[in-house]
């Protein structure tokens, strides 16, 4: 496992925070910061416009491509199987959250499936590493939630 960066932690933070949700995302590679989103949900009328979804689609506009090997995500909260799914099909590498799926049930509604499980089932092994900046992040599900 590679050390995150709380750089990069910290612009996924910002984005949340920008947008007054506790879901911020963001995509780097090497020691770049590429893109960052939110979750944009209810500005978008979209159910699929999680913060996740929303950062790896823009990458991908950006890039003008599909598979984002190479790349970490940082995640305020770590990803819901959807979430986790297209970071999977985006082929990223390894992701970084804050709070895990327990503690964001205890706020709001979940599908209480954990992104490693995702992975477990998948073709794609990606790993995730959760606690990054946890403190941090709890404080912005209990602003946001």
């Amino acid at each position: 496992m590679a050390i995150p960066s709380i750089e990069f932690m910290r612009a996924a933070i910002a984005e949340a925070e920008k947008f007054k949700t506790p879901f911020g995302a963001a995509l780097a590679m090497g020691d770049e910061l590429f893109v960052t989103a939110a979750n944009q949900t209810k500005e978008l009328h979209d159910a699929t416009a999680h913060a996740e979804v929303m950062v790896i689609r823009k990458l991908c506009s950006q890039l003008k491509k599909t598979d984002l090997s190479g790349f970490t995500l940082y995640t305020t909260c770590e990803p819901c199987p959807m979430c986790m799914s297209a970071a999977i099909w985006a082929r990223i590498d390894q992701v970084f959250y804050g709070c895990d799926i327990p503690t964001i049930s205890d706020k709001m509604d979940q599908i209480n499936i954990r992104s490693r499980d995702v992975s477990k089932y998948s073709f794609h092994k990606l790993p995730s590493h959760g606690g990054v900046m946890e403190k941090k992040c709890l404080e912005l599900l209990q602003q946001f939630a």
